[in-house]
């Protein structure tokens, strides 16, 4: 770990009122400095190997390189017999589709001996993994000394970033809007079993929508993600003109507003789809963790990574990630966990810090007793190191005073607030220390306003919800909702599910934070992944105000 960074005097920007604490003012008169300032980081941009010897970055490129074959092999041969419903029946030969399986099973075998040597290679590797994760930061590049310096403030607003970053956070200084999506970006054959298919076209897709660019729909129908509506505030941020009022109309949109500060990702498997997700959200997102894994963890050996991934507009300044010591059946093979992060928001007239935390994970799946043991284990931990990381992170920065402005995390928790098979998460301890917006503090019901996440995987495609509007227009639909999402079934009796269609598993829960009060603008549910994905992303929009001790 990079030492702490000193908090510079920043000549040229406005001092502001020098009161105990204004985020407002705070924020104006950090915006240079967070872009601007030759300073060092916390976290070396690179590989989970970026600090070893170059002996040992080679040996981890060969060995990724040489499961490249086995990899696409058996991925293209399983795809060929697990059809999904976007696909038309093809009138081709049995004969084409014989050649075709053919060649991909030699070419299966052929690779073996080379999936085999490195294998060998790269599992002695990760007993000395560094980290766990790949860091991408845009305004920045690394050297041989694994130190790397922030670009001049000339440098910074000629490069590609548009808008440049420091105009949009000072246009709402004290607000932050952060979204969270399960996007299935899983192997070819896989993503079939979930009725997806086309992970690497989706990557590109997804990062398009996330961008607020132009987004082609599988029905050849342009959805400009970018489109204004009346609920959208000129800042680009999530807000609602009628939060106060219940209508599911006001809380779910087929249009994004655009890049929001934070993104949080799950599900993020597939090499190739990752690069290209990444090299699109990189546009927009300057700062990115993913490739997120420590495969070989209480004795055991996962085969995939965890899946998370994290990009900011703002920079980070600490990460950490654990996996979780318990799965359940094929959630094994995948190195679930927790990735937690610290990210710096500015500094105050006073040269204090402000900082937030956001946490992503994904917990197990699968709606039976077995898993749901699992579950609460893993919210248990999950409080345990979000305490540590925080506590942990605080003492590195002991040489600078540093001001908490949230505390978040998000995710896939594969369990709702209503059905009684989920009753064991409900009743966690995990869920007494965080705020649920989508949760009525009074009664402890949730809101009416809120649907499903969860989406009927075999209705993905049908045409009444392949398009953001279609899809928009039934989840807002009380009657025709639970045909196309996940219902909830509150109580055991019950022989059928409800038909709700609010089966809610992606969450942003916050925890409240010492002197700082955190308030929701809105919450959102957003519909421009159909066909892309078999979740629904969720956003929230909120803003942070100092109170009196």
């Amino acid at each position: 770990m990079a030492q702490r960074r000193k908090n510079p005097e920043t000549p040229g920007t406005p001092s502001g009122p020098q009161s105990s604490l204004n985020f407002e003012g705070a924020m104006n008169h950090a915006t240079t400095p967070v872009f601007s300032l030759e300073e060092e980081e916390s976290i070396v941009p690179g590989g989970p190997y970026v600090s070893s010897n170059l002996a040992i970055r080679f040996s981890y490129k060969l060995s990724k390189i040489f499961f490249i074959p086995l990899e696409f092999a058996v991925d293209s041969l399983l795809s060929m017999f697990i059809h999904t419903t976007s696909k038309e029946v093809q009138n081709k030969s049995i004969v084409w589709f014989l050649i075709k399986a053919l060649l991909f099973l030699i070419l299966l075998f052929v690779s073996i001996p080379l999936a085999l040597f490195a294998f060998i290679i790269w599992c002695p590797l990760q007993l000395i993994r560094p980290r766990a994760f790949t860091y991408v930061c845009a305004t920045s590049k690394p050297k041989s000394d694994t130190n790397y310096k922030r670009i001049s403030s000339q440098e910074f607003h000629a490069t590609s970033l548009n808008p440049p970053l420091a105009t949009f956070a000072t246009q709402n200084p004290n607000t932050y809007s952060l979204v969270t999506a399960n996007i299935c970006l899983m192997p070819e054959f896989v993503a079939h079993i979930n009725n997806l298919c086309n992970s690497k076209q989706r990557g590109r897709k997804i990062a398009d929508y996330f961008c607020g660019r132009q987004v082609q729909t599988a029905t050849n129908t342009k959805h400009k993600s970018n489109q204004r509506d009346s609920s959208i505030t000129e800042t680009g941020s999530i807000t609602s003109t009628l939060w106060s009022i219940s209508s599911k109309e006001q809380c779910v949109s087929d249009v994004f507003p655009g890049p929001s500060d934070f993104l949080c990702l799950q599900e993020v498997f597939d090499g190739q789809a990752t690069n290209c997700l990444i090299e699109g959200l990189q546009t927009k997102y300057p700062h990115i963790i993913y490739d997120v894994s420590w495969p070989i963890h209480d004795r055991r050996l996962s085969i995939l990574g965890s899946g998370l991934c994290v990009a900011s507009r703002h920079p980070f300044i600490d990460a950490k990630f654990r996996a979780f010591p318990d799965g359940h059946r094929d959630d094994k093979l995948a190195c679930k966990g927790l990735l937690m992060t610290k990210i710096f928001l500015g500094s105050t007239d006073t040269g204090e810090d402000l900082v937030g935390f956001v946490a992503n994970t994904h917990l197990q799946a699968w709606s039976h007793s077995s898993a749901s043991s699992v579950r609460c284990k893993q919210l248990n931990c999950i409080s345990l190191w979000m305490e540590e990381f925080q506590r942990e992170s605080k003492m590195r920065a002991k040489t600078s005073k540093e001001v908490t402005v949230f505390n978040i995390i998000t995710g896939d928790f594969n369990f709702d607030r209503v059905s009684h098979y989920d009753s064991r998460e409900q009743h966690c301890h995990f869920l007494n220390n965080f705020v649920d917006p989508c949760i009525d503090s009074s009664s402890g019901n949730q809101h009416s306003w809120v649907v499903g996440t969860e989406l009927n995987q075999k209705m993905i495609h049908t045409d009444p919800v392949c398009t953001p509007q279609g899809l928009q227009r039934m989840l807002v639909s009380e009657l025709e909702r639970h045909q196309y999402v996940a219902s909830t079934m509150a109580h055991k009796s019950t022989l059928t599910r409800n038909g709700d269609g609010k089966r809610r598993i992606d969450y942003i829960l916050y925890k409240p934070c010492q002197d700082v009060q955190l308030g929701v603008k809105d919450f959102k549910f957003f519909t421009g992944l159909a066909t892309m994905s078999d979740h629904i992303p969720v956003g929230m929009m909120f803003s942070c105000e100092r109170v009196s001790s």
